[in-house]
């Protein structure tokens, strides 16, 4: 007689600055649906939100973390806040390493693993072990906002440019079937108008790139989840959670099939 592989899910955080909150949104409609995540995956703020989450924040615990925040990553992102709310890179990663409640990969509730980007041959390097900031401030590291990490000899930077939705690294890992964030859908974006400025190009061009990087991980996964994205403001995390929300529901039933 046959027995049934046990499932083990895994979860993918993608990476995507602001947009990043999306991922709490996919984070929250899973608890209500009450699915098991096995493992978590992440780059930059995905991997924030895997790390926070792992270590015993739920959906509401993030949102309100990332609300405290919000005005200080909107004005490193280049948003417009109120001048008393200003911060540094320097000061907000003091702040985040100082919100987090475990020091150690080993001391998280599940296992998670994260990806930066290797300064040097710009490949990826991906932790799972020992200490959790060093490895966790280069994955958030986006050159022109923070400062590249030194993390045991090597030097990071964003794990967007190497491995910004890392799937097959939760396959390496154990899991039976994974459900995969993309913030980067071409489909999400404004049609091109002559008219555009430089900046909105720039933006359409990193957007555009990420995605090309992103894609052979997202095919690799059993689902992937597309928020909405268009319309939201820099610094309304509300709304990015809604919209990520609003996305991983839409799709209860393929979650459920992919779970019985």
């Amino acid at each position: 007689m046959k027995t049934r592989k046990k499932q083990r899910l895994g979860l993918a955080l993608s990476s995507g600055g602001v947009l990043g909150y999306a991922n709490i949104g996919v984070v929250k409609a899973l608890e209500e649906l009450h699915v098991q995540i096995g493992l978590l995956s992440g780059a930059s703020m995905g991997a924030v939100v895997a790390v926070f989450n792992a270590a015993g924040l739920n959906a509401a615990g993030l949102e309100a973390l990332s609300v405290k925040y919000s005005a200080q990553v909107a004005m490193l992102f280049g948003a417009v806040v109120p001048v008393g709310r200003l911060t540094t890179p320097s000061r907000l990663r003091a702040a985040l390493r100082n919100e987090l409640p475990v020091t150690v990969f080993e001391a998280l509730q599940k296992p998670v693993c994260i990806a930066a980007t290797d300064v040097q041959s710009g490949g990826a390097l991906v932790f799972d072990s020992g200490d959790i900031w060093g490895p966790l401030s280069g994955s958030f590291g986006m050159p022109g906002v923070f400062p590249v990490t030194e993390v045991g000899g090597q030097y990071l930077l964003d794990g967007c440019f190497s491995l910004p939705v890392p799937v097959t690294e939760l396959r390496k890992r154990g899991a039976t079937s994974v459900i995969a964030v993309s913030l980067y859908d071409v489909l999400q974006h404004q049609d091109y108008k002559p008219s555009w400025n430089i900046p909105k190009v720039l933006e359409l061009s990193v957007n555009l790139t990420f995605n090309n990087v992103a894609r052979p991980e997202l095919e690799r996964a059993d689902l992937v989840i597309r928020p909405d994205l268009r319309g939201c403001e820099p610094s309304d995390v509300h709304e990015y959670v809604a919209r990520g929300y609003d996305a991983t529901m839409s799709r209860k039933a393929e979650i459920e099939a992919l779970l019985a």
